[in-house]
């Protein structure tokens, strides 16, 4: 849902944007970025709008996995529901 996706993608720890192959973490509201004049098109297809893609870079493990459950978190706190 809207609210957890939200709260999740502002939480991440890492940097935000498209990835043009970089050696660093980056997530990007996926739908929004590659779908954005053609969401019922994609909708039409099972795109949900809320996705939220996460490229993996050269970080520590523990350092991404630290990203993830604090954004995890707060999309919960957000819901008010255990995701």
């Amino acid at each position: 849902n809207e609210p957890a996706a939200r709260a999740f993608y502002d939480n991440l720890g890492c940097e935000k944007g498209p990835t043009w192959g970089t050696n660093f973490t980056l997530a990007c509201p996926y739908t929004i970025l590659a779908h954005y004049c053609e969401l019922d098109w994609a909708a039409k297809y099972g795109v949900p709008i809320n996705l939220v893609r996460i490229s993996v870079g050269m970080e520590d493990e523990e350092t991404i996995l630290g990203w993830v459950k604090r954004a995890y978190d707060a999309a919960e706190k957000a819901t008010g529901v255990s995701l």
